[in-house]
């Protein structure tokens, strides 16, 4: 059975070294850092926390906002600060962090097996109410047992495909049986269903996109109420990314939405729910000017989702992306000329952050801080034995 007790002791540790690696951009301009960097605009991103917190407030549903996006306890804190009632998580290593930084009430929205990840979780329910998503009676049991062994009890809800093509129970009778036999194991807790309908973010159409996630909605609610009404507990129904968060969050049904990128916004999301600032850019240098190309030392190591970048301040078509160039189109009487920093905004958040290891916060024009970037990756930190 893993012991997490020196979890806090890596979160430290990762914090010293990454002020220590970064720590000297602190005080500059932002235009002055190293590139490529990852740049977080604390004011944007504490403006658009309190935006989602203020439309939230006339809507039936609560958040549960997932740190898969920006992998910061910080940011994960200004979340809860602003009346998130818990955090969401891709993956276990993404929970230790956020229970070993102090937060609680997470939820793995992820079907996870394997015996140390299992043991993992089991552990951090001793210290925190932790629930994980599950979609099948014998993961449920591993899930069981290793909760009896660590003597702490994790909650569960049901996965249920909305429309995915990915985990989940793929009819309502399906859930039905497996709500059956996880009331029966000692360890876990039934608490509700989650279905991820994110299929409707690939669906740029407005309209569509609202048909799509509707459609998904109803088949987790009404799966909910199926449930309930034979007799199974089922507090939480929980769904919902940015690009349909104020359709999920409006459905009297819901409970919580899952949303996560409106904190940093990138040009995927924003292409969809365009109101939330662009929190996230990374700062690039200029490298090279053929006659008819603009290239930059970010390329696609540096970006996630790099075909949707875009330069701050300049109309610059992409081009291409290897790994470290970043190719634009050059434009008549084009400005820009070698040494050059700009700052792109990334086309996909979530795939940009997994490639750092720290922000550089910046308030106005000047570095204020660093913060590191812990959870990234598929690792572990050691942290499960």
């Amino acid at each position: 059975m893993p012991e997490l007790v020196h979890a806090g002791g890596v979160i430290d540790e990762t914090r010293e070294r990454v002020k220590l690696a970064y720590g000297k951009a602190i005080g500059k301009r932002r235009s002055e850092v190293i590139t490529p960097a990852l740049i977080l605009d604390r004011h944007a991103a504490r403006r658009n926390i309190e935006k989602m917190a203020n439309r939230l407030t006339d809507l039936p549903a609560k958040i549960r906002p997932h740190i898969k996006v920006h992998k910061s306890p910080e940011l994960a804190r200004m979340q809860v600060e602003a009346g998130a009632i818990g955090i969401s998580t891709a993956t276990v290593w993404e929970a230790v962090v956020m229970v070993r930084s102090g937060l609680d009430s997470i939820f793995i929205v992820n079907t996870v097996d394997g015996p140390d990840k299992l043991a993992t979780i089991a552990v951090l329910a001793r210290d925190a109410d932790v629930m994980v998503a599950v979609d099948e009676a014998e993961n449920a049991a591993r899930i069981a047992r290793a909760a009896q062994a660590a003597g702490s009890t994790v909650g569960v809800l049901i996965e249920v495909d909305t429309g995915m093509d990915r985990a989940g129970v793929d009819t309502a009778e399906q859930a039905l049986e497996l709500a059956g036999k996880l009331v029966q194991m000692k360890g876990i807790r039934l608490l509700g269903v989650t279905g991820y309908e994110g299929h409707c973010s690939l669906t740029p159409e407005e309209d569509l996109r609202a048909q799509r996630q509707h459609q998904a909605m109803t088949f987790l609610t009404r799966t909910a109420e199926d449930l309930r009404t034979k007799g199974y507990p089922c507090p939480i129904v929980s769904a919902g990314g940015t690009a349909t968060w104020n359709l999920t969050a409006a459905d009297p049904h819901v409970t919580e939405i899952q949303a996560g990128s409106y904190v940093v916004m990138d040009n995927f999301h924003g292409a969809m729910v365009g109101d939330f600032e662009k929190a996230l850019t990374v700062a690039t240098t200029v490298i090279s000017r053929p006659h008819d190309r603009v290239i930059v030392d970010a390329g696609n190591k540096s970006l996630g989702a790099p075909a949707l970048s875009t330069i701050i301040g300049h109309d610059n078509k992409g081009i291409r992306f290897d790994e470290e160039h970043g190719i634009f189109v050059s434009r008549d009487n084009e400005p820009l000329r070698v040494g050059d920093v700009v700052e792109l905004v990334p086309g996909y958040a979530p795939g940009t952050v997994n490639w750092y290891d720290a922000y550089h916060v910046v308030e106005d024009d000047r570095v204020v801080d660093i913060w590191p970037v812990i959870p990234r990756g598929p690792g572990h930190g050691g942290l499960i034995a």
